[in-house]
């Protein structure tokens, strides 16, 4: 169940504690590189999108504006 022992003489808080002391020590935090490249990769995908839904957003207007504008 759990990996971390515990003695029915500790209290709910001590034993929650020694929990997340636990669950703390196993998280691995990314690099400032790492970090650095993650939000370029988004930035340049999200500024990709963007381009892409403007000229969608521009070629379909534009076929409205011919069509429904005679």
């Amino acid at each position: 169940m759990s990996d971390v022992k515990t003695n029915n003489n500790e209290s709910f808080f001590v034993r929650v504690w020694k929990g997340l002391k636990s669950e703390w020590m196993k998280i691995i935090f990314p690099s400032n590189e790492q970090i650095i490249k993650d939000s370029v990769t988004v930035l340049v995908c999200s500024i990709i999108l963007g381009l892409i839904i403007f000229l969608l957003d521009s070629v379909i207007g534009a076929g409205f504006g011919f069509l429904f504008n005679r």
